[in-house]
C-alpha cells in the first residue's frame, strides 16, 4: 500500500484571495443596507407627516375650524391633536406656501376643511441624497408624497 500524502492545508495566496472576495461582498452588502436605510427613513418621515396632516384636516372638517401645523427647529407640532414630531437625524425640511407671488417659506400651515379656505403648500424633505416632497392640493384637499426623487 502506498502511504497517503499528508494534507497541507491552504496556501497563503488562497487565504488572501478568499479574504479579498469576502471583503468585496461585505462592502456591497453594507452599502446596499446603508442606502436603503436612508431611503426608508425619508419614506417613513414623509408618510408620518402625510398621516398627521390628514388627521389635522379631518379635525378641521369636523370642528369647522382652522388647525395650524407649526414647524419647529427639529420637526413639527400640531397642537389641536397634541402631536409633536422630531425629524430623523440629518433630515432638513423646507416648508413652502404658494400665494399670488409664488412659493415662499413659511413656519405654519393652516389645515382647513372647506375647499375655498385650503392653501397650496409643499414640504420638501432632504436627507443625504434622498428627497421627498409632501404636497397639499388646495382644490381636491389631497395630501400626498409627490413622486420621489434621488439626487
Amino acid at each position: 500500500m502506498i502511504a497517503s500524502r499528508r494534507s497541507r492545508g491552504f496556501s497563503l495566496f488562497e487565504m488572501l484571495a478568499a479574504l479579498v472576495v469576502l471583503a468585496l461582498v461585505t462592502g456591497l452588502v453594507v452599502s446596499r443596507i446603508a442606502a436603503s436605510s436612508v431611503t426608508d427613513r425619508a419614506d417613513r418621515a414623509a408618510e408620518t407627516l402625510v398621516d398627521d396632516l390628514r388627521r389635522a384636516q379631518i379635525l378641521a372638517r369636523g370642528r369647522a375650524v382652522v388647525v395650524p401645523v407649526f414647524r419647529t427647529e427639529t420637526g413639527y407640532r400640531i397642537d389641536g391633536l397634541s402631536i409633536v414630531r422630531e425629524w430623523p437625524i440629518g433630515l432638513v425640511a423646507s416648508w413652502q406656501r404658494r400665494d399670488h407671488s409664488g412659493w415662499s417659506e413659511t413656519h405654519t400651515l393652516n389645515m382647513a376643511g372647506r375647499p375655498l379656505s385650503r392653501e397650496e403648500a409643499r414640504i420638501v424633505m432632504r436627507i443625504e441624497s434622498v428627497e421627498r416632497v409632501v404636497k397639499l392640493d388646495p382644490i381636491s384637499g389631497r395630501i400626498h408624497v409627490e413622486q420621489s426623487t434621488q439626487r
